[in-house]
């Protein structure tokens, strides 16, 4: 998460002091919560964004895609770019689900997929879709 967070802009102040000056700020403004959003991130303390070279991927890698079809953070479409992207991975799509958590929300028909991969390591003969 921090590594998103912090990699969405360059410009993370430095100075401690400054976050104590902006929670503080905050926190008269938006007194239920202002001070968290305002208070020093570990972003304070890393490089800047771009600084370290980009991690070569291998597009070949064996692994599952379990997508939610209603899932709001990360939609189905992004899941299917994913999936075009690593080319040995495999799409477990479940039609009609909704929310971010496909295998931790409960029983799921994805649930022997993931299984099977957790087990055995293997994967769907092809991009299975199922039932929500």
């Amino acid at each position: 998460m921090w590594a998103v967070l912090c990699g969405d802009t360059r410009s993370w102040p430095r100075d401690p002091e400054q976050y104590r000056r902006d929670a503080i700020r905050d926190r008269a403004e938006y007194p239920l919560a202002g001070a968290l959003g305002a208070n020093i991130q570990p972003c304070a303390f890393w490089k800047p964004a771009g600084s370290e070279p980009a991690t070569a991927v291998s597009n070949d890698v064996n692994a599952p895609i379990v997508q939610n079809q209603w899932d709001p953070q990360a939609t189905l479409a992004m899941a299917q770019g994913m999936r075009r992207a690593l080319h040995g991975a495999r799409m477990v799509t479940v039609a009609g689900g909704e929310g971010h958590g496909v295998v931790v929300a409960g029983p799921s028909c994805a649930d022997a997929d993931v299984t099977g991969y957790l087990t055995t390591g293997g994967l769907p003969a092809k991009d299975p879709t199922c039932g929500g």
